[in-house]
């Protein structure tokens, strides 16, 4: 009974892969003639806005995240000795899109906020501590696992499994966001001009 549950999990985990690659390309393709649009919206490809190099580094390293971890997952050619360093490449840069997306949050939020100081402030030593806790619980212990003859993926070597704690990192850092993004955003007049200058941010 066991072993016919974990088999399944493993199906439904291979299932759930394949659709988020899936949706992923499909969302790529679509959004292909958008994102051309904005580059050739800049003035010079050697002076590109914040925006447009946020863009650019949310929308690749989450592609490099997506086939560093699903080749792992299905390859059957990595060797032990390939999968001792190619492991640890997918939470690296899984980090590292996170750092991005909370760059680009963050930033939005100052923007909100007028760009006050004090805020600016809290929310650079938010980040600090955010991002500090998020290297150490995602890389924390961790070791290559070999589910299936020639696949790599990372695994905990401890019986407590810490990058779920990677996760309440994450959603801790977004929360606090949130909340000071909804207490700026309720100081603004619904009619006002400052609102519209907000939207466009």
């Amino acid at each position: 009974m066991n072993s016919r549950a974990v088999v399944d999990s493993q199906a439904s985990d291979k299932y759930l892969r394949i659709a988020s690659i899936s949706i992923a390309l499909y969302d790529y393709v679509i959004t292909l003639p958008a994102e051309w649009r904005f580059y050739r919206s800049q003035s010079s490809i050697f002076h590109l806005s914040i925006a447009c190099i946020l863009f650019i580094l949310i929308r690749y390293v989450s592609i490099v995240v997506m086939l560093l971890s699903n080749y792992g997952y299905f390859a059957t050619n990595i060797t032990p000795e390939i999968c001792q360093h190619y492991f640890i490449l997918a939470p690296i840069f899984k980090v590292l899109q996170t750092m991005v997306s909370q760059v680009i949050i963050g930033f939005r939020t100052w923007n909100i906020a007028r760009r006050n100081r004090r805020v600016g402030i809290t929310l650079a030593l938010l980040f600090l501590t955010a991002v500090t806790l998020e290297w150490f619980t995602n890389m924390f212990d961790r070791i290559p696992v070999t589910d299936e003859p020639g696949n790599c993926t990372p695994g905990n070597a401890g019986k407590t499994l810490s990058a779920w704690l990677y996760y309440v990192t994450a959603m801790v850092y977004d929360l606090v966001i949130l909340t000071i993004s909804t207490v700026h955003l309720l100081q603004y007049d619904v009619l006002s001009n400052r609102l519209e200058r907000v939207v466009r941010v």
